[in-house]
């Protein structure tokens, strides 16, 4: 674009949810641009998780994150069916190490189905057994909706939506600087200058410094790494799907847990470690052990030796360390500049969620444009 030039839409950064909102708002709207930093699109904290569908167990009722989870997950199966996104509903067992964690496991199902989450029941070790005979649990929360997703191909698909709906996608295209005024933004990249009527802020650990770039200080990521070990291929077998520990109030996540990939893989973790750098993917890593000492707590059968050291991923966590308070997705219009809209915090459930952020995003903008 030149100088002189005002699009309609420019989303900013081009993770799952940032091309799952310029899918949806190119379907609407013609002069739509999506401006991702990276060589191509997705190779951030899109593809560096546990590519789970998750069902909406978690997450304080009434929040954004339970009501995209939770009408995100049908959507986001139709899409992959309907576009041959490699995926399946696996269902998912939380387990616990004893009957009196049944109180815990009856809270968790409460509130999942006051979420409107579909299929859960508590389970005895009977069902656990059938289902999966190494691990040792003597009750568990069965989720039959929870499945799992191939992230990147996902984000390929809905690339190829974008584009086929006339939305220009650059890559290797950061955003150096921002401004708005009058209802009419202006973006600075590093190599040229241009107008937008609507800015859509999708950056993901870099949202924060998007929004401080329009004068908008009331959030900041706090970027905290999860690693994962995997199964070497001749041990995949020992867990058939997703299992996951009972998920403590000090733990930063759900607990480091068994997860079943497309391509039939078998990962162990993510852990939560919070990290000064945003691009901190490798520095001290945790040791393969201590993946192994919380495993076997489900797995008793597995040996050290059937590990590897796997990938690590980074979540743009909106609580900082200290504190193990829930925080909700942030998708707001700009305090100050209407035409501006803010994504802050898209973390888990972001991937099960981005078509139904999408879908809101984008009505958001069309009322801009209006």
């Amino acid at each position: 674009m030149a100088s002189a030039e005002v699009a309609n839409v420019v989303v900013i950064g081009g993770g799952v949810v940032g091309t799952a909102v310029t899918a949806e708002i190119s379907r609407h709207c013609d002069d739509v641009f999506l401006l991702e930093a990276a060589p191509r699109l997705g190779m951030a904290t899109s593809t560096r998780n546990s590519g789970v569908i998750h069902a909406g167990i978690y997450y304080k009722p009434g929040s954004l994150k339970a009501f995209h989870c939770i009408r995100g997950v049908p959507m986001l199966y139709e899409f992959c069916a309907a576009h041959n996104v490699p995926h399946e509903r696996t269902g998912k067992l939380i387990v616990a190490d004893s009957e009196e964690r049944l109180p815990i496991l009856q809270d968790l199902k409460q509130r999942g189905d006051e979420n409107g989450v579909e299929g859960l029941e508590i389970v005895d070790r009977k069902f656990i057994q059938r289902i999966e005979p190494n691990i040792v649990s003597p009750i568990a929360l069965y989720s039959s909706n929870t499945g799992i997703v191939e992230a990147e191909a996902l984000i390929r698909a809905l690339e190829r939506i974008a584009k086929s709906n006339g939305a220009h996608i650059l890559t290797n295209t950061r955003v150096i600087g921002a401004d708005a005024e009058n209802g009419l933004a202006t973006i600075r990249t590093e190599r040229e200058e241009f107008g937008a009527r609507v800015v859509i802020n999708c950056a993901g650990l870099y949202s924060d410094d998007v929004a401080r770039m329009f004068g908008y200080d009331e959030h900041t990521i706090y970027p905290c790494r999860g690693e994962y070990a995997e199964l070497l291929p001749s041990a995949r077998k020992l867990v058939n799907g997703l299992v996951y520990p009972l998920p403590l109030p000090t733990l930063h996540g759900l607990g480091v847990h068994f997860t079943k990939t497309t391509a039939g893989a078998m990962l162990i973790g993510p852990n939560a470690r919070y990290v000064k750098s945003k691009d901190d993917y490798e520095s001290d890593r945790t040791d393969l052990r201590v993946f192994y000492e919380s495993a076997i707590k489900m797995a008793p059968a597995l040996r050290f030796e059937d590990m590897r050291m796997g990938y690590t991923g980074i979540r743009p966590r909106l609580a900082p360390e200290h504190q193990h308070t829930f925080a909700d997705f942030v998708i707001t219009h700009d305090p100050i500049h209407q035409s501006v809209i803010h994504l802050i915090g898209i973390e888990s459930p972001g991937l099960t969620s981005c078509l139904s952020i999408g879908q809101s995003v984008a009505e958001m903008a069309r009322n801009v444009l209006a």
